[in-house]
């Protein structure tokens, strides 16, 4: 479904100019100013892309593929297997250029609406061009790993108004943490081709900033909302943070390997399904200390939360 039609326009009037954020948005956004003064990378200087990206290594830990332990998975050679995880890596990646697209959006909106002398109209901007370097990054991956150019099949919209803002940040970080998972369970394996570890490790430590940031923003913002922004958002959100895990695994791979219904397999792989709900286990568990989630049956139905009687296994 079209993340854009789940979240209806609000009526709430629009201010007549930029304005200042709260002192302690204020205050977070220029610790933030001043980590990314001291930890900022370039990717095209700090990664080893002399280094072939082939299969002489997975571009995955296995356990991360959405095809592990399935019978597609049982039938592969190990070669197949390595060359399967640099196609799902490079999808991967492409989705987060396109995800990382749609954020920029969301934050250069977002830039509108905030006065110059504030502190986090210049993180925002920083966020940007981190958004920018990691798009450039994830792309020269794709370049070098001769993969199709796999990309999801629609965009991610979402309408710009109260709650539809809150709705944007959560997205970004449901996004964020999903990457993260992916990115610190690679950057530590040594199975891991070293051009795919060096790309998350990078990754991992540049978006621990963004996290911090919308968690921050939401925090502060879910409290001003009114009853009725509140359902919105509580009505809205899991369903989106299901789409973009749909978007998060493209069929493509599957079609261009020639796996017959690797799509459907993979979206019922307990494994797969397993990595999904401990990728978003930290938003979760925000979003309910927060009070976004205040009944986790659709998140449970929608598969993004474990049921309480899974816990503990």
């Amino acid at each position: 479904m079209p993340i854009a039609s789940t979240v209806p326009r609000s009526t709430i009037p629009r201010s007549s100019g930029p304005r200042s954020t709260s002192p302690s948005s204020a205050a977070r956004a220029e610790q933030l100013i001043a980590a990314s003064q001291r930890h900022t990378h370039d990717p095209f200087q700090e990664i080893e892309w002399d280094i072939p990206i082939d299969d002489s290594a997975y571009h995955l830990p296995p356990e991360m593929l959405a095809l592990y332990a399935t019978a597609p998975w049982e039938q592969m050679t190990e070669t197949e297997r390595i060359a399967y995880s640099r196609h799902e890596t490079a999808a991967m990646f492409a989705a987060g250029i396109w995800f990382e697209n749609a954020l920029m959006q969301i934050v250069l909106r977002h830039l509108t609406e905030i006065d110059v002398t504030d502190p986090t109209h210049r993180y925002l901007l920083i966020e940007v061009a981190d958004e920018c370097r990691h798009s450039a990054m994830f792309g020269e991956y794709i370049r070098r790993a001769g993969t199709p150019s796999y990309r999801p099949d629609r965009p991610v919209i979402i309408d710009d108004t109260h709650s539809g803002r809150l709705l944007s940040y959560l997205l970004i970080l449901a996004i964020e943490e999903l990457l993260d998972f992916a990115n610190r369970a690679a950057m530590r394996d040594d199975r891991v081709h070293l051009v795919a570890r060096q790309i998350s490790r990078l990754h991992v430590l540049e978006e621990a900033r963004h996290v911090s940031f919308a968690k921050s923003y939401l925090a502060e913002t879910w409290p001003t909302l009114d009853d009725e922004e509140r359902q919105t958002v509580r009505g809205a959100a899991a369903v989106l943070v299901a789409d973009v895990v749909s978007l998060s695994l493209n069929p493509d791979v599957f079609t261009h390997l020639g796996i017959d219904n690797g799509a459907e397999i993979a979206l019922s792989n307990p494994h797969h399904r397993a990595n999904v709900v401990n990728g978003l286990a930290k938003l979760t568990t925000f979003l309910t200390e927060l009070g976004v989630i205040d009944d986790a049956e659709p998140w449970i139905e929608l598969g993004l939360i474990r049921p309480l009687a899974d816990e503990g296994r």
